[in-house]
């Protein structure tokens, strides 16, 4: 057997990868990965002309294991720097109890400036600490119960959620009441893509946060309009024609309960008038929906004010962090208050 490698896919290696991927999680999960392949990683605007940021693992030409990730431009400590999100693993049964993933893990984290562990698993989780990651999480979650009776009757069942419904919806109101609109003169509305007056934007607003995923327009198109396994809801904030900020939302059936996301809400952290007058409007298409419950995650202070604001709690979150940055860090792991991380970073949505 020849020796026991660590080097970037080749283009030669997708079916091999493709059978390991369906040995290891099965032909359904193939089927959907291999959907969203292209979208994930090759139209990524930040890819490079080397192709897909992802590591194998080889041992005598057989393919024992991959890790993916999804680059990204990263406003870091007020500079971009190449990062990038760590996303999947996964290893022949053979090849487990190796070390393999804490090698294939290295060599990602190796070759970018910033790399980002988001929404890991525990064995994963424990691995990114091991390695001296920062852990930074788990970023916070929010919720606001939106139909007490439809939210009552999937706890306690149908029977009983008539009762208690209008007991659940007076304590939530009188413990997360929901603040009435401001008088702002700022201007909701929806749209279907995200011009050039978005680069603007995020040149305009990335520096009230230490820590953001560049969030131009070619990077919202192709997350948030491109995307082929989500359709979402886009709508922007402007005063007087201006560009104040945008937010990215979708609502689905899930167990028996209609759930509202709010995937993403940016604006300057400054700006709190724009950022309420988008929860405000993405709440009220939820209400049209009958959403039960919205949700959404936030690290950002200021989103979380906002959420709070419009009758938001928190609750568990089972989104765990870790970081390593390669490149100065002064100020940044101190303030994550200043981090925008939300549900639509990474591949969380998916």
């Amino acid at each position: 057997m020849g020796p026991l490698t660590v080097e970037r896919r080749a283009s030669e290696d997708a079916d091999e990868i493709f059978r390991l991927y369906q040995d290891v999680f099965g032909a359904a999960l193939t089927e959907a990965s291999q959907r969203r392949w292209r979208w994930q990683y090759l139209e990524n605007p930040a890819t490079s002309a080397d192709g897909p940021e992802i590591w194998v693992a080889r041992e005598g030409g057989q393919v024992l294991g991959q890790y993916a990730s999804m680059p990204v431009r990263l406003w870091w400590g007020g500079r971009e720097v190449r990062s990038s999100w760590g996303m999947d693993v996964f290893l022949r049964a053979e090849a487990r109890g190796r070390g393999l993933g804490a090698r294939l893990f290295t060599a990602w984290s190796d070759h970018v400036e910033v790399a980002l562990g988001l929404g890991l698993t525990p064995s994963s989780y424990g691995l990114f600490k091991k390695l001296a990651y920062r852990d930074v999480g788990p970023v916070p979650f929010f919720q606001k119960v939106m139909d007490p009776e439809a939210v009552a009757a999937r706890r306690v069942g149908p029977a009983l959620g008539g009762a208690a419904g209008p007991v659940l919806g007076l304590a939530w109101n009188a413990l997360h009441p929901e603040a009435p609109a401001r008088d702002t003169g700022i201007e909701v509305r929806t749209v279907t893509g995200f011009d050039a007056g978005y680069d603007t934007l995020w040149e305009r607003a990335r520096g009230s946060y230490a820590m953001c995923v560049r969030r131009d327009a070619a990077y919202l198109e192709w997350k948030y309009v491109r995307c082929p396994h989500r359709r979402y809801a886009l709508r922007e904030a402007r005063r007087e024609g201006e560009l104040l900020g945008f937010a990215v939302s979708r609502d689905e059936d899930y167990r028996g309960l209609r759930l509202g996301w709010i995937v993403d809400v940016f604006a300057a952290a400054e700006d709190h008038d724009a950022r309420d007058a988008l929860i405000g409007a993405v709440l009220d298409s939820f209400r049209e929906a009958r959403v039960a419950r919205a949700q959404a995650f936030g690290m950002s202070a200021a989103l979380q004010q906002g959420l709070a604001r419009r009758g938001f709690a928190p609750g568990s979150s089972p989104m765990q962090f870790c970081v390593r940055a390669r490149v100065p860090s002064e100020g940044v792991f101190e303030d994550p208050g200043r981090w925008h991380v939300v549900f639509g970073d990474s591949d969380m949505d998916r």
